[in-house]
């Protein structure tokens, strides 16, 4: 009998890569759910069954007592999320799941926790590892002039919404006046610029064993989604990772992304989920999907071998759906 695979939101790209690789093992059965509709959604063609979820982010207690009992009722062996508030609740949660025997294909609960709320992870990179901070400020109203330009990132976000550039003092007073600014709700850093690194990292904590891929971004959409990439392998970006794997105990796949400036590295944040690009690094030869239901197993890693200096770009396709 084939494990039964529950994956959501399975319009992303991240969700795409997922039940792509699942569906080539032909060894699992794999339930696709989405809160779109099945004709509106071109992954519903690969999945063996499809539903529509309720939202996962609109009511988190809700959302998780509907999850569990569909997992029960569809006998679910193991579980992907790839929407980062789902990923968060889930963490919250997990001994819910594990009690009626589904394995979350989630990061460890301490790194969501510290890495998916940006104010958490910029003060843990201030202290853990300083050469990688970008500076940060308390307060958008108390900014001086001279520190303009600045970027503001909400705390909870993702795929770059909400995300402001302001050049001046007064664009960021006009800003406050006029959108119901709070401050909590936001980190505020220097604005910075550089190369966009992004890497997808992997590591077994039980069994020590560690991966990471890493890409140079070459076109970006306007989500912050690498759509033309390199695979490299350099060696100071590598030390960083593996620092990081360790300090944050990871035991899952996560994402990390860098500018590189003249300075150094410096980290924009750690996605504790798999990335949208994950496509680029199962392509490259490290497959993060079988990997992850490894790790959420208990069983040993096969990261396989990484082709590096190679080039990958994305496109859509059109399919028809009835």
């Amino acid at each position: 009998m084939k494990s039964v695979v529950l994956v959501t939101a399975i319009g992303t790209m991240a969700s795409t890569t997922i039940i792509s690789k699942l569906k080539e093992t032909n060894e699992y059965y794999i339930i696709g759910a989405d809160i779109f509709p099945r004709n509106e959604v071109a992954t519903a063609k690969d999945v063996n069954e499809f539903y529509s979820f309720p939202s996962a982010i609109e009511n988190f207690k809700g959302f998780v007592c509907f999850v569990l009992d569909f997992c029960k009722k569809k006998k679910v062996n193991f579980y992907f999320p790839t929407i980062d508030e789902e990923v968060v609740n889930l963490s919250n949660h997990r001994d819910l799941f594990y009690e009626i025997g589904v394995r979350l294909c989630i990061p460890n609960y301490d790194l969501v926790e510290c890495c998916h709320y940006k104010d958490r992870f910029v003060s843990y990179i201030h202290k853990e590892f300083p050469e990688l901070y970008i500076k940060t400020f308390d307060r958008l109203e108390n900014i001086p002039e001279e520190e303009f330009p600045i970027y503001i990132k909400p705390v909870e976000g993702r795929a770059s919404n909400d995300c402001r550039r302001f050049d001046s003092k007064r664009m960021a007073e006009e800003f406050i006046t006029g959108t119901g600014y709070k401050p909590n709700a936001y980190v505020i850093q220097k604005y910075t610029e550089g190369t966009i690194f992004t890497v997808d990292l992997i590591r077994n904590s039980a069994t020590g064993q560690k991966e990471q891929v890493q890409r140079k971004e070459l076109l970006r959409n306007g989500n912050g989604c690498g759509i033309a990439v390199e695979i490299v392998n350099d060696e100071i970006l590598k030390s960083i990772c593996n620092d990081l794997m360790l300090s944050l105990n990871l035991h899952g796949v996560v994402n990390a992304e860098f500018f590189l400036t003249n300075m150094g590295y410096k980290i924009i944040e750690i996605n504790p989920r798999f990335s949208a690009g994950c496509g680029f690094t199962c392509m490259a030869g490290c497959n993060l999907v079988l990997n992850a239901l490894m790790i959420a197993d208990s069983k040993i890693c096969d990261f396989g071998k990484i082709t590096y200096g190679k080039h990958y770009a994305k496109r859509y396709e059109i399919y028809q759906l009835d």
